[in-house]
């Protein structure tokens, strides 16, 4: 399975989730899209979209061929959504609710939405349309961040949960076609 990440400054969310899922699940094959700085995402192919972000990124989803993109910035959310036209499921991560800041088309049109809190997503819930598949996924340290004792409570001990998501949101046949162009 392939996954295109977005962000655009470095945002330790996006850093702490590639690590986490490159130790824990080599099969997730990542990539990165940004409009900032590199962050430590331990992803083999990078892209840097630059001031125009659908040219940058329709680059990336033509070379790349993503199973899902999961965005941490609400713009390039509603870019990628334009983009792909419901072909590629689209995830919205949010860290924090600032509603003067905050997109309502990101949520509202994302496939899928993740928080870090029950108390976010209860909140994103009763001011906006979420759609059907949500997750909460804490802002978890990495287990190198931890005492050896406490590594339970790590990002690489708990991303089974976001990629089970990625998993439900892909299509079977979609997979096999994704897979069979890329073999090309």
């Amino acid at each position: 399975m392939r996954v295109l990440l977005l962000r655009q400054e470095p945002w330790a969310r996006a850093r702490v989730h590639a690590v986490a899922l490159t130790g824990a699940h080599p099969e997730i094959e990542l990539a990165l899209a940004r409009q900032g700085a590199r962050g430590g995402e331990s992803t083999s192919l990078d892209w840097q979209l630059g001031d125009r972000a659908a040219r940058g990124l329709r680059v990336a989803i033509a070379e790349f061929a993503p199973d899902v993109i999961h965005s941490y910035a609400d713009s390039l959310t509603i870019c990628a959504k334009e983009l792909t036209a419901g072909r590629i499921p689209v995830i919205h991560d949010v860290e924090a609710h600032d509603p003067e800041q905050l997109e309502p088309r990101a949520l509202e049109e994302s496939d899928a939405v993740v928080t870090s809190s029950q108390e976010l997503l209860e909140e994103l819930g009763s001011a906006h349309m979420l759609p059907p598949v949500t997750c909460v996924f804490p802002s978890y340290p990495l287990a190198r961040e931890l005492p050896a004792k406490e590594r339970d409570g790590s990002a690489e001990a708990n991303i089974d949960r976001l990629a089970s998501l990625y998993r439900a949101l892909v299509r079977e046949p979609m997979v096999g076609i994704a897979t069979e162009l890329r073999n090309r």
